[in-house]
């Protein structure tokens, strides 16, 4: 009978200890922009004026998982994310959109989201990058 009431409290301590984990995971993704991810909405990525709107944050990860960016043309890739930043961040890079602070819990730095086109005027490649 000792053997089952020992058994019993490892398995709430296993318990307890996963409650946590998992607690903290997600409090750590709030509290770094990670969480929530939020679907890619167009009109709102292109209204994005403040440097305290976080909307692309929350946006950018559905839509690098969405491919929704593969291979566009130029045109629609305006269409879809609206005029590039014109700054002097990322020169060598053809098309630069700011997504705002760094998701981290000392952010200090900026996210962009920089994309590149090929020969033929499509969209090759992009990634978030830091500044």
């Amino acid at each position: 009978m000792a053997y089952s009431g020992v058994r019993a409290r490892g398995l709430g301590c296993v318990v307890g200890v996963l409650v946590v984990f998992l607690a903290s995971t997600i409090t750590y993704g709030f509290m770094t922009g990670y969480l929530p991810v939020r679907p890619f909405d167009s009109d709102r990525w292109k209204r994005v004026e403040r440097v305290d709107d976080q909307a692309r944050i929350h946006m950018i990860e559905h839509l690098m998982w969405s491919g929704k960016l593969d291979g566009l043309s130029r045109s629609e890739l305006v269409a879809l994310l609206g005029a590039p930043l014109k700054a002097g961040y990322f020169r060598d890079r053809d098309y630069v959109y700011w997504l705002g602070n760094e998701r981290s819990l000392f952010s200090i730095d900026s996210e962009w989201l920089v994309v590149d086109v090929d020969a033929s005027g499509r969209v090759s490649h992009y990634e978030v990058v830091r500044d």
